[in-house]
């Protein structure tokens, strides 16, 4: 067993994007023309797309753009590319005045199918302060959840580490109508590729939530943020590899 990446995340707040409400349409159009993106229903709260074939979804609105993107293996590139993409439309498209905050984020599993053996495992992570406790109350540690906050300079840095059960687990396939047009077949085709892409079988699992986010960012590029937080990650996983 190992580490494995559960989901990608990227928000990006920004302010006086006004122009969100007059040019949502022209977004989306760029977005699917441009990016392949299937569109969902644009609205005066916000506006839905995705990707299913690779388990990517984005939110817009006058506030913030959201992505995330579910089991993307090994190819992060790909969430990073759509990211810097969607963000240049914002940008040309919406016209915010300023961005406030960048944030990245990855969470990461570690598969312990045993419930038992997993609230144990969180055991061997954080000192032995519990321990300690433990004999004071005269009770016994049951498991544990550690939740930390760094920050450097306009950098703050979220991690958690936590067992989790996936209580439910289940992905939608879709039928085509009996005259369904092509378009509409195609688009259908899509979303079951999402599905195609859960052949993990989840139960328990220690998970670990890194979440970098940057305020009032100065004028530097997604990669490099995007890069210290695999950086980060890389680190993380190396300190809390299970034994």
């Amino acid at each position: 067993m190992s580490w494995q990446t559960l989901s990608l995340h990227f928000k990006q707040q920004y302010d006086g994007a006004f122009r969100y409400l007059d040019r949502c349409g022209e977004f989306m159009l760029a977005a699917v023309d441009q990016m392949n993106f299937l569109p969902g229903d644009p609205k005066p709260t916000g506006a839905k797309l995705e990707i299913p074939e690779r388990g990517l979804t984005v939110g817009v609105d006058t506030l913030e753009l959201v992505a995330a993107q579910e089991m993307p293996g090994n190819d992060d590139g790909f969430f990073l590319n759509a990211c810097v993409g969607l963000a240049a439309l914002v940008d040309e498209h919406f016209q915010p005045k300023r961005i406030i905050r960048n944030g990245f984020a990855c969470k990461s599993y570690w598969p312990i199918p045993n419930a038992d053996t997993l609230l144990a495992t969180s055991l061997q992570f954080g000192g032995n302060a519990h321990a300690e406790l433990g004999k004071q109350l005269g009770m016994v540690p049951a498991h544990k959840r550690l939740d930390f906050n760094f920050t450097s300079g306009s950098m703050d840095l979220h991690v958690l580490l936590h067992p989790v059960t996936f209580e439910k687990v289940s992905v939608n396939r879709h039928n085509p109508n009996f005259k369904a047009s092509s378009v509409q077949k195609e688009r259908v085709e899509r979303l079951n590729k999402f599905a195609d892409r859960f052949s993990v079988h989840l139960s328990h699992a220690l998970l670990l939530e890194i979440d970098l986010m940057e305020i009032d960012p100065p004028q530097r590029s997604l990669e490099q943020h995007f890069n210290e937080l695999k950086r980060y990650t890389d680190m993380l996983r190396k300190q809390f590899n299970v034994q």
